[in-house]
């Protein structure tokens, strides 16, 4: 865990990081990159560096206000989006930590879905996408 906690450390210390993100998962669809057109980026960084910090202390009422709030009654961010922004988050972490390897890419996996598809198994897992 302690690879895991490093590589996070130094990916978050860097101004960069959610910069990167940001630009590889509004470039993975043209679905999510319409979704941000309108969004004030700098509040839009500064909440996911707060979800991505209380997703890392496993926070569980705070990751499941976030989940109702991407649920299909506010939101509705598909659950596809889900995994476009896993890769996104990952690709941006290899690019920024130079220790990233494949075993710390395992680690961010396991770590990021153990803590974020609990919240996100709401969404998923619901026939309220189903049209």
């Amino acid at each position: 865990m302690n690879q895991f906690n490093d590589s996070f450390e130094r990916c978050i210390n860097d101004p960069l990081f959610l910069d990167q993100f940001y630009e590889i998962f509004l470039a993975s669809s043209a679905e999510v990159g319409a979704m941000f057109i309108d969004t004030e980026m700098g509040t839009q960084k500064a909440m996911l560096m707060t979800s991505l910090v209380y997703m890392s202390e496993a926070h569980p009422d705070f990751l499941s206000s976030i989940a109702e709030k991407h649920n299909k009654s506010h939101l509705n961010i598909k659950p596809y989006f889900y995994a476009l922004w896993l890769d996104s988050l990952i690709a941006a972490a290899k690019s920024i930590d130079p220790l990233f390897d494949g075993n710390t890419e395992k680690l961010w996996r396991v770590h990021i879905r153990s803590h974020h598809e609990h919240p996100f198994a709401s969404i998923v897992n619901t026939d309220s996408y189903r049209t």
